[in-house]
Formats: C-alpha cells, structure tokens, sequence
C-alpha cells in the first residue's frame, strides 16, 4: 500500500531510493470502518494521512449542529491542519464517510524527513500551497457565488465525491440549507 503513496509523491518530485526507504519506514497502513473518527476535538493532531481508497470529512459543531468544512478520498490527504501544523489541540472532526484505506504519517517523523530531504520538503510545500489556493477559492465562492454557483463549483472540483456524500453534509459544506440546495439540483440549466 505505500507504494501508492510513493507513486503519488512521484507525480510532484523526484523520489530517490534513500527517500522511498525513509517514506516506507515513517508510514503505517491502517483501515478505518465507516463512521469512525481519526480526529476529536481537544486533542492534538499528530498524523496525516493519505488515502488511498475511501472518503472522510472534516466537521465543526457549532450548538450541536454539524458544520462539514471539507471532504477527502482517494489520493488526497486529511489532516487537521490548524493541529498539525501548530501543535496544538483544535476542535474540528475527522470522521471516515466510507471504510477507508489509510497511510498515517507522524508529524514527527515528517518533519526529520524534510531535515534529510530537501526534494520532501518541497513536496510538503506544493502541497499546503494546493491546500491554500483550494481553501481560498471555496471562501471566494462562499462569499461571492450564488448557491448555483456553488453547487456547479463543487461539481467540476470534486464530482467524484458527489454521490457519495449526504444531502446533508453537502449543504453545510457549500453554506445553504438542504431545501435550497434540492431545488438548486432540480433546475434544468444547474450544467
């Protein structure tokens, strides 16, 4: 399975032998059944994770309401990000949508990685640059789209994802309610 992950970095920088070797003594496997969570509030987040099949979500409660910030699946990664990169306790969720096939990496380990490898390093900033530039476009479109707008912004980026998440979840994550967002699915021109 890490294999998958070396492939993926591959994609972006070159991978040495020396840095695959490092790359599969850091990383661990694991599969998460449906429903359960990788992250709670409260608690540092110590781990990214690549996956290689399934879909999570990230979500805040805000007076027991769920709040869906982001959705993840295959050949993407899920962290919380605040946690992981300050090294403090925060308090959104990771919650796996699906069984998921994950590779957890410690933040750790990761960081003497990019010491030893600078190419790694490289890679982990490609990466938080992607993540930035995505988080960025969603708060243009929340802030400056219509609900049409969001739903087709949503469906070109992660259309994948778009059978496979809730009504629900799909209408906190895009900031309108779910009567608002079945009505903007019904319309004939939505594409």
């Amino acid at each position: 399975m890490i294999e998958t992950l070396i492939e993926h970095i591959k994609n972006v920088i070159p991978v040495s032998d020396d840095l695959a070797k490092r790359l599969q003594e850091i990383s661990s496997t694991t599969v998460i059944e449906k429903g359960k969570f990788l992250h709670k509030p409260n608690r540092i987040c110590e781990n990214t994770y690549f996956i290689k099949s399934g879909l999570l979500r990230i979500f805040y409660k805000k007076n027991e309401k769920e709040i869906t910030d982001n959705f993840s699946a295959e050949n993407e990664w899920i962290t919380s990000i605040y946690s992981f990169m300050k090294n403090v306790p925060d308090n959104c969720y990771i919650e796996t949508l699906e069984q998921s096939e994950l590779i957890a990496i410690n933040i750790l380990e990761l960081e003497k990685c990019f010491q030893d490898f600078p190419e790694m390093e490289r890679f982990g900033r490609i990466l938080i640059s992607n993540y930035f530039v995505k988080q960025s476009e969603r708060i243009i479109s929340m802030q400056f789209h219509t609900a049409k707008e969001r739903y087709q912004f949503f469906y070109k980026a992660s259309k994948n994802k778009l059978s496979r998440v809730s009504l629900g979840m799909l209408a906190s994550h895009l900031g309108m309610t779910q009567e608002t967002l079945s009505r903007v699915r019904a319309e004939k021109d939505v594409f």
